[in-house]
């Protein structure tokens, strides 16, 4: 039911978050809520290893379907905000 993914952040990445003042992860789950409206949690809520990112998932998506659109849209999420600091 649960995913824990590691996320793998360039120094771009984590430098804009720091200057927001959150977390890498947590401006990526924040941003892929805004833009997508898939709901994830940061890791860094979860106690992770220093200098890891993590977010995790709930699966409660029904058909299967809808699960892969789902998997689409995340990953074209992805994509796009790791275009966007490069």
């Amino acid at each position: 039911m649960y995913g824990f993914p590691q996320m793998h952040f360039s120094d771009k990445i984590v430098a804009t978050a720091e200057k927001k003042g959150v977390a890498a992860d947590f401006m990526y789950c924040l941003d892929m809520v805004n833009e997508t409206g898939i709901m994830t949690v940061p890791g860094s809520g979860f106690g992770q290893k220093e200098g890891t990112y993590h977010c995790r998932m709930t699966n409660l998506v029904t058909p299967t379907e809808d699960l892969e659109e789902t998997l689409q849209l995340l990953k074209k999420f992805n994509t796009k905000f790791h275009e966007k600091y490069n």
